[in-house]
């Protein structure tokens, strides 16, 4: 048995019945059938779509894990299969679910699986007499808008944490963030893949070109730039995150040279000493400063002269000292530029780095 809804211009009506009578209702003159499955209970799917003619796709995997997007055309009937988004900030993980979409124009059949559920949404705008009017193409429009719309969110929340992770690589803080760095690509990377797939569709959409008459309803064509935009944007943040990358590995550089700097020069300094005793440590008795009575005092003065002036040396090159990167960011723009300004006017204030662009 086959639950499903029979939308007329008069409402909407929840029925329950084999293929045959599913036929019969998504065929009444001013009317069309909505099925609805969930994933984990979608038995009756191959009977559905056999009584509404739209098996023509093949058998839809539904107990499949995470399907590849797409758009398939053939004849009058379509299949969109588009990837539902949510972000979990507290461990900055993207997680995905799907939902397809059977229509010929005349009748509908979907899939969800996931978290994000935009159906119900949809299910309460049917009792509106003007969205009813609108027939299949109202409820496809209305549930592939409610996708795109909740991108937003995931993308905001990715936006504002590849904005943190920038600022901490920035910091100054001499810590190894490449694994999370990666991770966070990694979750991009997840979200692009859930997005990217249906760019080309997208453009043929605003194109006019969409294949199949059921996206030609106005307003799809919005929702298609508003795809774009998501895509831009998750692109976006790609780059960054992979910038931030090359430069955190280049710091990490850096720092090694620092310490491997750092460790050249106390060597060079307590080698100095070292060498100078020694000599006077060979116990050779030719050696006119053993008898001398200021000869010892005169060793180690030697000693203390020569590591002072090793020190002082490395320390005027650097090589002793950790430059503070937040330091000499604000020393190189303080020589007049606005930045500069607003730094000495304003100490306290944050200027925000350039993560958030990734939101365009």
């Amino acid at each position: 048995m086959i639950d499903y809804t029979v939308v007329t211009a008069d409402g909407a009506e929840d029925r329950r019945g084999g293929g045959d009578r599913l036929r019969a209702d998504a065929g009444a003159d001013g009317a069309f059938a909505w099925v609805e499955f969930e994933a984990d209970d979608a038995e009756a799917l191959p009977e559905a779509l056999a009584a509404l003619g739209m098996d023509r796709f093949g058998t839809y995997p539904a107990a499949a894990v995470h399907p590849r997007p797409k758009v398939e055309v053939i004849d009058d009937a379509a299949l969109l299969l588009v990837k539902t988004v949510w972000y979990i900030e507290s461990t900055r993980q993207v997680e995905t679910g799907d939902l397809a979409i059977f229509t010929d124009g005349r009748s509908l059949v979907t899939v969800r699986r996931g978290v994000v559920d935009p159906v119900p949404h949809v299910r309460e705008r049917l009792q509106e007499q003007k969205f009813r009017s609108g027939g299949v193409g109202a409820v496809v429009h209305a549930l592939f808008d409610a996708v795109v719309e909740h991108y937003d969110d995931a993308v905001e929340d990715l936006t504002d944490d590849v904005a943190d992770l920038e600022r901490a690589v920035f910091s100054g803080q001499r810590l190894d963030r490449n694994q999370e760095i990666y991770f966070l690509i990694r979750e991009t990377l997840e979200f692009q893949n859930a997005v990217r797939p249906l760019t080309t569709f997208a453009h043929a959409v605003r194109q006019g070109r969409a294949g199949a008459p059921v996206f030609d309803r106005s307003g799809f064509g919005e929702v298609a730039g508003h795809l774009i935009r998501v895509d831009s944007s998750v692109e976006t943040c790609m780059s960054l995150l992979t910038t931030v990358l090359t430069a955190h590995q280049g710091q990490i550089g850096t720092w090694q040279n620092e310490d491997t700097k750092k460790i050249s020069a106390w060597a060079a300094i307590a080698i100095a000493p070292t060498i100078i005793s020694g000599i006077y440590g060979m116990n050779f008795k030719v050696m006119p400063e053993l008898h001398w009575v200021v000869g010892y005092p005169l060793a180690l003065a030697a000693m203390v002269v020569v590591c002072v002036l090793l020190f002082r040396g490395f320390k005027r090159n650097g090589w002793l000292l950790r430059i503070d990167v937040r330091e000499s960011q604000w020393g190189a723009v303080r020589g007049g530029s606005t930045l500069g300004r607003i730094a000495n006017d304003a100490p306290s204030r944050r200027i925000r780095p350039s993560g958030p662009a990734c939101l365009q």
